[in-house]
């Protein structure tokens, strides 16, 4: 059995109000006639310039919004279930507080009714608008008390801010209270000054943006204050693993490190949950001996082109190689995910 934690999803309903009034939802509905494709750009409302397409545009894979499709596509991937969440581009945390609410809640119902739909196939993971905090944890608690969601997806930071910040505290405290998992995904690149060619943005952008959001969570007391949080995050964790020594050492050589927690940082990082897309065995490997297996899921990305089309092939390699143990590979592949999300299996 394989349950997928990183799994993305875009609304046909949502699409449909865009197409009609992209002014009103503070976005565009781009096709590209030459690709034969669609896209969704939140924060334009006219189409994207010749170089933002040079620069690589989401484009949407059928599977992103036709459920049957997914579904089909599903099983030829050997995906079991999956955590059903938003496409990070519609974190919508540019926009008013009014709006983003709207939109969270747009989505939420849109993804309960998927999941209510096909209850053996798909989890809900809601959203909630970061940039009011008070409204994220209305619309939190919303989900959970009248559809009983038990999982919600977040940015690695919001427009600029890290999770360190106060402001974000209350948000964190109640997600403990109602012991939700939080996945954490990330939706913007950190230095898109210096990361443009390439697609550098998302190959590197990415890893580091989950890298800081790590580091607000662990550095600024986040975890060691709500020691329950269940966080995971996305793409292995992308730099976290690799540096959580450099992390350790510097806590104990700087008292800047040591303002907001007693312990190195690597006490804290066993709280933490990790998807295993890191497209390559060895770093697999890395992340299962840093990590213990019990603290890593399948993660596919699905739909998009940066994900993993053989998640299966994946863990059994894994075992072949004598990284996993056969217990250890039935807590990656659907355990774990099954426990966070309150799934009986």
């Amino acid at each position: 059995m394989l349950i997928d934690m990183h799994h993305h999803y875009i609304p046909d309903r949502y699409l449909e109000l865009v197409r009609r009034d992209g002014e009103r939802w503070q976005a565009v509905f781009y096709h590209d006639e030459a690709r034969g494709k669609d896209s969704v750009v939140p924060g334009m409302t006219v189409p994207p310039p010749v170089d933002a397409l040079a620069r690589g545009i989401f484009w949407m894979e059928p599977g992103m919004h036709d459920v049957p499709t997914r579904l089909e596509e599903m099983t030829t991937l050997g995906i079991d279930m999956a955590a059903l969440s938003i496409s990070p581009l519609l974190y919508y945390y540019f926009a008013e507080p009014e709006l983003g609410e709207e939109v969270c809640q747009l989505l939420n119902d849109e993804i309960h009714a998927v999941a209510q739909s096909e209850p053996e196939r798909f989890a809900p993971m809601g959203t909630v608008p970061l940039q009011d905090v008070g409204r994220a944890i209305v619309e939190m608690e919303r989900v959970v008390r009248e559809y009983g969601f038990t999982a919600v997806e977040i940015g690695g930071s919001v427009e600029g801010r890290h999770y360190d910040e106060p402001e974000f505290e209350p948000f964190f405290r109640r997600a403990a209270e109602l012991d939700l998992l939080i996945f954490i995904h990330p939706g913007i690149n950190p230095m898109p000054e210096r990361l443009q060619r390439y697609h550098t943005g998302n190959v590197i952008g990415f890893p580091v943006e989950s890298g800081v959001c790590a580091a607000a969570l662990i550095y600024g007391g986040i975890l060691a204050r709500y020691p329950n949080l269940k966080i995971c995050f996305a793409h292995g964790g992308g730099i976290v693993p690799g540096l959580i020594g450099r992390w350790d050492h510097g806590w104990e050589v700087r008292a800047e490190s040591q303002q907001r927690i007693d312990r190195p940082p690597s006490a804290y990082f066993q709280q933490l949950y990790f998807d295993n897309l890191v497209h390559s065995d060895a770093v697999l490997g890395a992340l299962l001996s840093i990590a213990a297996p019990e603290q890593v899921v399948v993660g596919t990305d699905y739909p998009y082109d940066m994900g993993e089309r053989q998640p299966g092939a994946v863990l059994e390699r894994a075992e072949a190689a004598g990284r996993l143990t056969p217990a250890q590979r039935e807590a990656v592949s659907y355990r774990t995910a099954a426990r966070l999300l309150r799934i009986p299996v």
